[in-house]
């Protein structure tokens, strides 16, 4: 080859090299060395350009949507693990791009768990204080050198408990001792050591002090709003205001357990409560009853002299309030004529506690239980008074909207970081992106935003009075949600969210799209009405009308509900999410669930006019 024809070539490379466009990948989630749990798959999603080239992820052909979001379902490994993401060269003219995205997989502080070396024995749990009760179970947790005989202590009321491996060879060590009726401490030790020929190469204390009790301690609630669960674990069962006191017999880690009655315990958290003394529980008795009509409700307070735990449960046409460490001595109950909710009050004595029943004459909307000074207000809320005549049918109802989340990173120490201050990729060390993102780096918490204001105009046009718990870019706590929903008196709270899934869940194993949630039983109508008119308008896939536990669906006082409207970590739902037209539809949708929950006729068509008669010649 002439040296002509070599130096031509070489001019032509930069050109050439000019037409082969670079590509892009962005990973939107996980962020560049986030921690995640220990699972054996977990799902990456994000965005390329262009959409058409061959994309990979660790060798495994990824397939993006159309506009280049993709998400996908891949194998890790324990430690530092990476996500080798390769957009090749194609007959799109792009070069190949490449992007490693460095994440951690069931580990912290920067090591796996097997960094460091182990003791040869410790006590795994208990981990805190304990207070135990006669009948109580100490359950203990070691890990050691596998095929030893442990033993554990707990001072001078229980010596060398035998501990038993399980499974055999794994070196963990389980045992536990029953408290009886005459065992007695207080800032017993705990401690176990290795036995037979080993005694005394391996012993291990846990820096934690537990104390028998002989009879109740007393707290008082020392927070408003305060939940107590079935177990340290379990579900709400009561929910209580500040001064309220309760009968505690145990305390594992941050959870004290609280007596009810014999056969009925709950626990509530310590922080949420302080020391009140100790004995025997509180007791009280029921006064008088007197009920007042309130506008379409009616409000009963109950005298009571002690500030007791209740417990309410809605049942039909029944509101069955339990008043615990209470007896029953209500000589009068006093009705007022024009009460048009509450038909009747019936009462009988339980073990323990004073059982008052209100019986209902019509729907109940909502209620609320809370001390007052003169005693315990039971305030019940009948249905409002809703125009339903078109071209307004939502006349006189008033519906709180609440866009999920606010547009703050969630940091450590409950600290709040304005996201206009940080991108989303260079948010602050121990902070979190309050909401879901998509991987087309859609936030949910503009998208819930956007859905409101849609579904806020449409339920204007329909007549409704229309609040919202944010309009922008304000941080609004969770449990400050449902409290401005009473504040501002709302009939209606719906609060609106775009769904994600948990890190490792596969999603493709199941169908993702919308789903309803409720929690209490006077709010399931409602969720069962919108539920019915995203199956006869949405074309996603139903995920169920849903039972859920969430804080802002918990309160009381009027039907609420949660709105999952899609899945936005999937990359054709996002796309949807950001379409106005489907915007607007779910906000028709869901204002047609409300139309059919408060009984609105079907609206009206024009009639056409008649036609003119044409005269005779």
């Amino acid at each position: 080859m002439k040296y002509s024809t070599i130096l031509r070539s070489l001019l032509l490379l930069p050109a050439l090299a000019a037409a082969m466009q670079a590509g892009e990948i962005k990973v939107s989630y996980p962020r560049e060395g986030q921690q995640l749990p220990l699972v054996g798959k977990t799902f990456i999603f994000g965005q390329v350009s262009p959409a058409t080239a061959p994309f990979y992820i660790n060798g495994e052909f990824v397939k993006p949507h159309t506009n280049g979001g993709f998400i996908a379902y891949l194998p890790v490994a324990a430690g530092e693990f990476t996500f080798n993401c390769e957009l090749r060269e194609g007959a799109t003219g792009y070069a190949t791009t490449f992007l490693a995205r460095k994440v951690k997989i069931g580990y912290s502080n920067g090591g796996s768990s097997g960094d460091k070396p182990k003791p040869a024995l410790a006590i795994i749990s208990p981990s805190s204080d304990l207070e135990l009760s006669p009948g109580d179970y100490l359950n203990v947790h070691a890990a050691g050198e596998p095929g030893r005989e442990v033993t554990f202590s707990l001072g001078s009321v229980a010596e060398d408990e035998r501990m038993t491996e399980i499974p055999t060879g794994s070196g963990r060590y389980y045992g536990s001792y029953r408290i009886s009726g005459a065992d007695r401490g207080r800032g017993l030790k705990l401690s176990a050591r290795f036995g037979g020929v080993l005694r005394h190469s391996a012993r291990a204390a846990q820096d934690i002090k537990v104390d028998i009790l002989d009879k109740f301690a007393l707290v008082e609630i020392s927070t408003d709003s305060v939940n107590l669960r079935s177990a340290e674990d379990g579900g709400y069962v009561l929910f209580l205001s500040s001064g309220v006191k309760l009968a505690s017999d145990g305390r594992v880690g941050g959870m004290r357990r609280v007596w009810l009655t014999p056969s009925e315990h709950a626990w509530v958290e310590e922080s949420k409560v302080s020391a009140a003394g100790s004995g025997g529980a509180p007791r009280t008795k029921t006064g008088t009853i007197r009920l007042k009509a309130a506008g379409q409700g009616s409000s009963a307070l109950i005298t009571v002299y002690e500030k007791v735990p209740y417990s309410v449960e809605h049942e039909e046409d029944t509101l069955r309030l339990r008043l615990y460490y209470t007896r029953l001595h209500t000589n009068w109950v006093v009705y007022d004529s024009a009460d048009e909710l509450v038909k009747k009050v019936d009462m009988r004595q339980g073990a323990g506690y004073a059982e008052i029943n209100f019986r209902l004459a019509k729907e109940l909307w909502g209620y609320n239980v809370a001390y007052g000074p003169r005693g315990l207000q039971v305030d019940l809320k009948g249905p409002p008074a809703v125009s339903l005549k078109w071209p307004k049918p939502l006349e006189g109802l008033k519906v709180v909207l609440d866009p999920g989340h606010s547009r703050f990173y969630k940091c450590r120490d409950n600290a709040r970081v304005p996201m206009k201050d940080f991108a989303y990729d260079a948010m602050p060390e121990g902070c979190w992106l309050d909401g879901a993102v998509g991987p087309m780096a859609t936030f949910e918490v503009d998208v819930n935003l956007a859905l409101a204001d849609k579904l806020r105009d449409r339920l204007s046009q329909l007549g409704a009075t229309v609040y919202m718990t944010r309009t922008g870019e304000e941080n609004v706590d969770l449990t400050d949600r449902p409290r401005l929903a009473v504040e501002n008196g709302g009939d209606l709270f719906i609060s609106l969210h775009n769904n994600a899934i948990g890190d490792g869940e596969d999603p493709f194993g199941s169908p993702r799209g919308f789903s309803v949630y409720h929690y209490h039983p006077h709010s399931f109508a409602l969720a069962r009405s919108v539920h019915r008119s995203f199956l006869r308008d949405i074309k996603l896939p139903d995920e169920g009308l849903r039972f859920g536990d969430y804080h802002v669906v918990r309160m009381t006082q009027m039907p609420s509900i949660l709105i999952e409207h899609a899945h936005m970590i999937m990359p054709d739902q996002e796309e949807l999410l950001n379409t106005p037209s489907f915007q607007e539809k779910l906000a028709s949708t869901v204002a047609a669930g409300l139309l059919d929950f408060a009984g609105a006729p079907p609206q009206p068509t024009a009639k056409a006019a008649p036609a003119k008669k044409r005269n005779k010649r």
